[in-house]
């Protein structure tokens, strides 16, 4: 029979799923005691010095017997000292204090448990190898949205966590709010909470409407917005949120490439799928099938995955966009948008009139 897991380490980039992993372990653990033994220490630390006293408050909880018996279960929880910085894996005293934790935990009494949640860990210095032969470590990565393919991925993540909570999406609905939140877990389960909570125990299925009333937008929202402006031909609402991110001191060529380019490439291939080979707009599941099947040639202009696949899910919002739009006004707002973008990084022009200029083009 294998040795019990007595040790976990929940890190990563997505803090709010390690964050929420490591609590489900705290309450499992400590749900089979009296609840006497469980403690938690905030693993915040401003210094080098406030680190070592956290680490050092941590081993003597875990060296010390619980004096009522029974199971002890000890969480540092948001520990910030494991990551790169100064007081983290550059301080020697905090490098020392954490290979005597793994120490430690390579010699626990029996019935105690231990958990660790952090943000980052330096996987570059030895103590992270050290803890990772007396712990079991389980990293979440947040979905990088600055690659093709993220709307899929956090639309998967969305589902999951609705169904966890008896909720379920409209299609539009899925997709607006796939493209408001952030990449963040711990706010997309802050988001399915309100919804939870504003739907009530009749109605459990997610509107486009509960979505625009209750769901807070993103930065990355706004990117979204904009596109949306531009789709509908929103020239006036395109600009105020243009502006208001100029304001911000966003760059113009960051929405350029983030908001504008996306959309518009994205419509002109749209367009010239849905002309040449009929694909079907009104349906995401019809729409991904026939993307499968179009030839090789066709296939080439698809925007990619970060695994190589179709990335569908874009794809097909622009589809459902595009139901006016001609493919020589695509092809001409192409032409534009490219003009425009060189144009934002080899002359000395004014970014915002270049930006607004083009929102009206594309807009008309």
């Amino acid at each position: 029979m294998a040795d019990e897991v007595k040790s976990r380490i929940y890190f990563g980039s997505d803090e709010g799923a390690a964050a929420a992993a490591a609590a489900q372990e705290f309450a499992r653990l400590g749900g089979d005691g009296d609840g006497w033994g469980n403690e938690t220490i905030d693993g915040s630390a401003a210094t080098a010095d406030e680190a070592v006293e956290i680490l050092s408050r941590t081993m003597s909880g875990l060296q010390m017997m619980n004096m009522f018996g029974g199971r002890k279960v000890i969480w540092l929880k948001g520990a910030n000292f494991l990551a790169d910085s100064p007081q983290g894996a550059r301080s020697e005293s905090v490098q020392q204090a954490l290979e005597d934790l793994a120490d430690c935990l390579g010699n626990l009494p029996a019935d105690t448990y231990f958990i660790l949640s952090a943000a980052e860990i330096d996987k570059r210095r030895s103590y992270f190898r050290k803890l990772g032969s007396v712990a079991e470590c389980c990293e979440y990565t947040r979905i990088d949205i600055s690659k093709p393919g993220w709307e899929s991925e956090l639309a998967t993540l969305t589902v999951r966590l609705a169904k966890e909570r008896g909720l379920s999406f409209e299609s539009e609905a899925l997709d607006l709010f796939v493209h408001r939140v952030s990449e963040n877990s711990r706010q997309i389960a802050n988001e399915l909470d309100k919804l939870d909570v504003y739907l009530g125990t009749e109605r459990r299925r997610v509107s486009r409407t509960d979505v625009e009333l209750m769901v807070a937008v993103s930065r990355t929202g706004v990117i979204f917005e904009i596109s949306r402006a531009i789709e509908s031909g929103d020239c006036r609402r395109a600009v105020h949120l243009v502006n208001e991110q100029l304001n911000r001191g966003e760059q113009p060529v960051a929405i350029m490439r983030a908001a504008i380019v996306p959309t518009v490439r994205n419509r002109f291939t749209a367009r010239l799928l849905i002309d040449s080979y009929k694909l079907p707009a009104d349906n995401y599941r019809r729409f991904e099938a026939a993307l499968a099947q179009l030839p090789p040639e066709a296939r080439r202009l698809l925007p990619l995955k970060k695994d190589g696949s179709p990335n569908a899910f874009a794809l097909f919002g622009a589809a459902r966009s595009c139901g006016k739009l001609k493919l020589s006004k695509a092809r001409r707002d192409l032409i534009a948008c490219a003009r425009a973008d060189r144009a934002l990084v080899s002359t000395g022009l004014d970014g915002r009139d270049l930006l607004l200029k083009l929102i009206a083009m594309l807009t008309a």
